[in-house]
């Protein structure tokens, strides 16, 4: 999305407007074999579909400069732009990996990236002695200084500086790994990290807000608070590590950008993948110090996708086709509890929940509960014969593999079961399996069922 920012000028002649400047990419692929572009920049996964003619854009906001990795099929190339360029990227859908190009000034570059190829140290290098380690990655990063100074990149806005950093902090985070990898590899559980190890992380600690959009400077820096907190350090659970890695850097980080950043790079993630709940100690770290808009606002964006979700929130709603075509959506089942099943023909699980689904439905019976399957079923033939066999118990409805209820639900597998309560609030949006003595057990002990 193009963001735009108004700049109020307190003069005598008014007020003035300026657009900001965004990365702006657009593809022209050759011969598509598939109607969508994946491009993957920091934690950000982003859909380009593709017209009939094989052109698509996209724009990624918020950020000076971006390494991004685009995906097509089973190829992907490294791409880099920044603030105000207007990347065209062309490939042939038959042979992305060989046609793939970036056109530009920025084209030396992306070259480069898909060219050179950092190489780790092999995994019996932990079982060194730190400072040998340490020679080795002294080694490493330099090596590939060589390629990168001896590369021409005239033209590439700070590609170089970027590429410099991106290459010091890749290998800075093998440092990280050294203590834990170190003690498996030289078989030596009683190795514990001295002062010189700490000094040489410390050394690595720079607040450069050139740097914050390189994801290997925020992955660095947002383990090394881990390491360099001597009352954080031995904590092992994850999310009490994430928030005294959080509360490190609000404590020690003195530039804003990079504080924002490291600060969002470790909250988004953990929503992304574990959602809202008990994550008060976290909101209110970031809430506190975090304020860029196009940070918060997808931040906000992520918590509201998993509050759509949360028990007691109304459902999303459905439209779903029975057998003989008529049409039936959630309001449709309202004043009984609602026991959702997502399946397909084609799900051998699916199948196997079948009979349990089955005594489950006739142990409730008259009941104040409905069964409802909901298929999801590409093809709704294949559905029409599973259904006309009577096989199935319940009502079955046909749902479809695009509908927006499997996205507000997000759905990645079936089977998958969902209660909603007498009023289409969500009483579970993870409901255990028919299959599962927890199940009659849960729906027993529901109130007036």
């Amino acid at each position: 999305m193009r963001k735009i920012s108004y700049i109020l000028a307190l003069a005598v002649a008014g007020a003035c407007c300026q657009k900001q400047e965004v990365i702006e990419l657009s593809f022209d692929v050759s011969s598509p074999v598939s109607d969508n572009v994946v491009v993957v920049c920091g934690n950000k996964i982003s859909e380009v579909e593709l017209d009939s003619l094989g052109h698509g854009t996209m724009v990624l906001d918020g950020m000076d400069a971006a390494y991004a990795r685009v995906f097509y099929g089973t190829g992907y190339r490294l791409i880099y732009a920044e603030k105000g360029d207007k990347a065209e990227i062309t490939f042939d859908g038959n042979d992305f990996n060989g046609t793939f190009r970036l056109e530009g000034k920025k084209g030396p570059a992306v070259k480069y990236l898909n060219t050179v190829v950092m190489t780790a140290l092999p995994d019996e290098d932990y079982a060194l002695p730190f400072d040998d380690f340490l020679q080795k990655i002294k080694d490493k990063t330099s090596e590939a200084a060589v390629l990168l100074r001896d590369t021409d990149l005239k033209g590439t806005g700070k590609f170089r500086e970027m590429e410099e950093a991106r290459i010091r902090y890749a290998y800075g985070i093998q440092l990280l790994l050294y203590p834990t990898a170190h003690v498996l590899m030289a078989h030596d559980p009683q190795y514990v990290p001295d002062e010189t190890y700490f000094g040489t992380i410390r050394g690595y600690w720079e607040e450069n807000p050139m740097y914050a959009d390189i994801q290997e400077y925020r992955e660095f820096m947002t383990e090394s608070a881990h390491i360099l907190d001597p009352e954080g350090r031995d904590i092992r659970e994850l999310y009490p590590k994430l928030v005294a890695e959080m509360r490190y850097i609000a404590s020690e980080c003195r530039d804003t950008k990079v504080r924002q950043a490291l600060l969002h790079h470790i909250a988004m993630p953990y929503i992304e993948n574990f959602g809202t709940g008990g994550t008060e100690d976290m909101a209110g770290i970031y809430l506190t110090y975090v304020d860029d808009p196009a940070l918060t606002s997808e931040f906000k964006a992520e918590c509201d996708r998993w509050d759509r979700k949360k028990p007691g929130k109304l459902s999303a709603d459905f439209k779903a086709t029975d057998i003989e075509g008529n049409e039936f959506s959630l309001a449709d089942f309202r004043g009984k509890y609602l026991f959702i099943d997502l399946w397909a023909t084609w799900c051998r699980p699916c199948m196997m929940e079948v009979p349990h689904l089955a005594e489950l439905e006739k142990e409730f019976e008259g009941r104040c509960i409905t069964f409802l399957g909901l298929s999801v079923d590409a093809d709704r033939q294949d559905w029409e014969a599973k259904v006309g066999s009577g096989e199935m118990p319940g009502i079955q409805l046909y749902l479809g593999n695009e509908s927006s209820f499997l996205d507000a639900y997000e759905v990645r597998s079936i089977p998958r079961f969902i209660l909603l309560d007498k009023e289409g609030c969500i009483v579970n949006p993870e409901m255990t399996r028919p299959s599962s003595g927890d199940t009659e057990k849960f729906l027993s002990g529901l109130e007036g069922i």
